[in-house]
């Protein structure tokens, strides 16, 4: 017997999502699907769908709606690879500053104390060499030209010259000098403050006298009284300090008149790391000992004495 079996028509339809079944419970689940759903919403309601707003930039101006999105762009973005050494926000340039001005504490102290040895120094030297203190009676001419007379010179041309401290406190400060540390570096920029300083005075009014340049041979003049520097020089290197850290003082001041600084897309930004990254006497002790050696001899140089148009 032949059984002819016709196809088995659906009973059930989707126009929306053109599904059909014979099954009235499958039906019912595909009605209660997101996908059904979504598509119904889109056709019979027609919502549309709000633009999803970027929280998320990245330093180069480029914004992105996810976290993730700006991650990977980071990754690849040379701008943002470029600044990850530099300071980028205000609350990072307001830190930099803090610290900053802990350091210049932290160099106060430390001068202080610096100051306290050269004193306990002098003392103790005092006894011992007394011939290195000028007078009338005791200075002998050094000098090569037996016609120049150091003790005269110094005792009376230049008894009205100011204490080395009295002329580091008349040393009025710029910011040009300020912002020539970024080019000059430590070295070269606390010399030329300090040798500006020096020949804007009289020859006899300078504090500051050198009689033998080879030998780097200095008298100083502190506390009213003509003193030959020891080789250790601590006269000079304690007056080339403090001229070094009148001029550090003014960072915050060369700030508050460049504020574009604190922007790192901005050269003032680039100078601004340069000053602070070149106040410094140097990162490690040798180099700091190196540059006031350089200082010295920069200093000496401008204070040698020219005994043919003085005497």
């Amino acid at each position: 017997m032949e059984i002819n079996l016709s196809p088995k028509i659906p009973n059930f339809c989707c126009d929306i999502c053109q599904y059909k079944t014979g099954n009235k419970k499958d039906y019912t689940k595909h009605l209660s699907t997101s996908k059904h759903k979504k598509t119904q919403n889109g056709i019979n309601l027609e919502v549309l769908e709000i633009p999803k707003i970027p929280n998320f930039e990245c330093e180069c101006g480029k914004k992105f709606i996810t976290q993730s999105g700006i991650w990977k762009h980071n990754k690849k973005c040379l701008y943002h690879t470029s600044s990850k050494t530099i300071l980028s926000t205000d609350t990072n340039i307001i830190n930099t500053l803090v610290n900053e001005n802990k350091t210049l504490k932290e160099f106060m102290l430390e001068q202080n104390q610096d100051f306290k040895t050269l004193i306990l120094e002098l003392l103790k030297k005092e006894t011992v060499n007394n011939n290195n203190i000028i007078n009338n009676n005791n200075i002998n001419n050094n000098c090569n030209n037996k016609s120049f007379n150091l003790n005269f010179f110094l005792n009376e041309q230049c008894k009205d010259a100011l204490n080395i401290n009295e002329f580091v406190d008349s040393i009025k400060m710029q910011l040009s000098d300020l912002e020539e540390f970024a080019h000059l570096g430590y070295a070269d920029g606390v010399s030329k403050i300090f040798v500006k300083g020096i020949n804007a005075i009289d020859v006899h009014l300078r504090p500051i006298h050198c009689s033998d340049t080879k030998r780097e041979v200095l008298y100083i003049k502190n506390n009213d009284e003509w003193i030959k520097e020891t080789d250790e020089k601590p006269l000079i290197k304690s007056a080339i300090k403090r001229v070094a850290f009148k001029n550090i003082k003014q960072i915050n001041d060369w700030v508050k008149e460049n504020p574009e600084c604190k922007d790192p897309r901005t050269k003032k930004y680039d100078k601004y790391n340069k000053i602070v990254m070149n106040a410094m006497s140097g990162a490690t002790e040798q180099e700091q000992i190196d540059n006031i050696d350089k200082i010295v001899k920069n200093v000496t140089k401008a204070v040698t004495i020219d005994k043919y148009a003085l005497r």
